[in-house]
């Protein structure tokens, strides 16, 4: 019989993917349809370079499909979130040692911390859930 704890690492485990996804997917979509408001909104001025952000918004976007793929099916595709909180340890690396290019660093620190705390909650419940595999995480 199934540990019921295990379950419920497991629906947590999952939706917190599926948010962590659907957070990608909206700001990706933002980013890119709408690139004027986003810029004036979080960093106070118009943007220049409309390609790289639209870029970044499609990035973002095509991140977030990547996201939603684990939430699906934990067993099956375990080690995509090592992948996925690889990704966001990245995301904050990269946050942090640019943020004084853009506008308005305060807002990339929020941005920073935002994925910081996804990476960590990503963590903590993969690591339950792992643990409490049965077989192991690699199995």
């Amino acid at each position: 019989m199934a540990n019921k704890s295990f379950l419920n690492v497991s629906v947590i485990l999952r939706i917190v993917l599926f948010l962590v996804g659907l957070h990608s997917l909206v700001l990706g979509g933002t980013v890119y349809f709408f690139t004027v408001p986003f810029h004036q909104f979080f960093f106070s001025v118009d943007p220049d370079n409309f390609f790289l952000i639209k870029q970044s918004g499609v990035f973002l976007f095509l991140a977030g499909l990547f996201y939603l793929i684990p939430a699906m099916d934990i067993k099956r595709f375990k080690l995509l979130i090592v992948l996925v909180v690889f990704s966001k340890v990245t995301a904050v690396a990269f946050l942090l040692r640019n943020a004084y290019l853009t506008p308005s660093p305060p807002m990339v620190y929020l941005a920073a911390l935002g994925d910081g705390l996804m990476a960590a909650v990503l963590s903590l419940l993969a690591f339950l859930w792992y643990k409490n595999h049965k077989n192991g995480p690699l199995n």
